[in-house]
């Protein structure tokens, strides 16, 4: 075994308790003075409130001569990135929780969808650079399944597309959900460099076991998504055409 063997090894020993095990704890250890200082933040505000409040009455022009505007903002400004330092720290925290569900459970779809996309924010030029059109039925029927399984599906489809909209000049992402009587409707558009043909080919077989050995790796994500999406239950139409790629899915909730 050389130096390269042995680099693999331990990097494969890290990462496999990394999602499990490490990232949690790591996530723990952010979240206790992360809420203290959301804390502090609040508690500050209220008190300088009620310190200009209560010298202002005691030395009439003291809250302009002190200089409270300012210092109401800068304290007003330490709370609102507290509060959105708090907001990102949700979305990586939930997609961990997410992806460490092991049991089934009711999931509505549209909120997994907004934290997906909240989540590949992490990813600066999808954050940057690529125009979200999302249009989502809040009040979507719950499905059964497996969170862990939906979210890795769904950041496949989000990340397919972020990778084929590179090179492009108008980058456009938009997902809209919709259900009928029957089935939850998700549909995911972009404007892309066209889905790779083993994905069509995939959706369209009748069964859900395909060979999809021999495809790249960057396809083959793709496509695993769509089996596991039909191993669930779900149907899965791809087309690419116009300079749009279309993914439809359909998953019963009754």
């Amino acid at each position: 075994m050389n130096k390269t063997d042995s680099y693999r090894e331990l990097e494969k020993g890290f990462l496999s308790t990394f999602l499990g095990e490490l990232l949690p704890g790591v996530l723990h250890n952010f979240a206790n003075p992360l809420n203290g200082i959301m804390g502090r933040s609040k508690l500050l505000q209220r008190r300088l409130a009620d310190t200009m409040k209560k010298y202002e009455q005691l030395h009439p022009g003291f809250a302009v001569e002190f200089g409270e505007d300012k210092i109401t903002r800068d304290v007003n400004s330490i709370a609102s990135e507290a509060e959105r330092f708090f907001e990102i720290f949700r979305d990586l925290a939930g997609k961990v929780s997410t992806l460490a569900s092991p049991e089934p459970e009711r999931i509505n779809l549209s909120r997994m969808i907004n934290s997906e996309i909240r989540f590949a924010d992490f990813y600066l030029d999808f954050k940057h650079d690529v125009k979200k059109d999302i249009v989502l039925d809040e009040n979507l029927p719950g499905i059964m399944g497996n969170a862990a399984e939906y979210s890795l599906c769904l950041s496949a489809f989000i990340n397919s597309a972020r990778e084929r909209l590179k090179g492009c000049h108008d980058r456009e992402l938009s997902i809209s959900s919709t259900h009928d009587e029957r089935d939850v409707c998700i549909l995911i558009q972009d404007n892309g460099m066209a889905l790779c043909e083993a994905s069509r080919k995939v959706a369209a077989e009748c069964g859900s076991n395909c060979d999809i050995e021999g495809i790249p790796d960057h396809d083959r994500v793709i496509c695993h998504a769509i089996l596991l999406l039909k191993q669930s239950g779900a149907s899965v139409c791809i087309d690419s055409g116009n300079g749009c790629n279309r993914i439809s899915l359909a998953i019963p909730y009754r």
